[in-house]
């Protein structure tokens, strides 16, 4: 099991100077799933890089977005949240549920997504299928962090493995 600690805490390095940088040798996103249980919701941060982003929602037919800069598309959350609608998804205690799209936000070079699942006081097991970018880019990882009070666990998808599941037990 320390090993696997090790693992993860290493491929986090590895992901946070990843997507922290403009030319990036890495193919890989971020997706931070919290509980609020104040809110009795998930809320969901994808962090993608902006170039690579772009590709995907090229390749499902969005051109000409210009995210980020001043003249970007106006119906590019719309496009964003459709794709994301596409190539993650949510298992809650083997009950599907949808989210909500909440905002975006670019951060050198990346992009910060914001989704959230509302009706969430409490959850044992979460599965997850993310597929995010595995269509054009062929290395793509996929990181899922999953916060449960202070117990975060972890999976690593990616084009050959789209789907994995957590268990919490408390």
């Amino acid at each position: 099991m320390k090993i696997i600690k090790k693992y993860l805490l290493l491929l986090l390095l590895v992901a946070g100077t990843a997507l922290s940088g403009a030319a990036h040798p890495y193919y890989i996103s971020l997706c931070q799933v919290k509980l609020n249980s104040e809110t009795a919701s998930l809320e969901i941060q994808v962090k993608t890089f902006a170039d690579d982003l772009l590709l995907g929602l090229q390749k499902a037919g969005h051109d000409h977005l210009y995210l980020g800069e001043e003249r970007e598309n106006p119906e590019t959350n719309q496009y964003i949240f459709d794709y994301l609608k596409k190539v993650l998804n949510f298992r809650i205690n083997d009950k599907e549920l949808n989210y909500e799209f909440v905002g975006k936000e670019m951060e050198n070079g990346t992009v910060w997504t914001y989704l959230e699942i509302s009706g969430v006081k409490d959850f044992t097991t979460i599965e997850v299928k993310c597929s995010l970018l595995t269509e054009v880019l062929e290395t793509q990882a996929n990181m899922i962090q999953v916060q449960k009070g202070e117990t975060i666990k972890n999976l690593l998808l990616n084009k050959r493995t789209t789907n994995g599941a957590l268990a919490f037990n408390d």
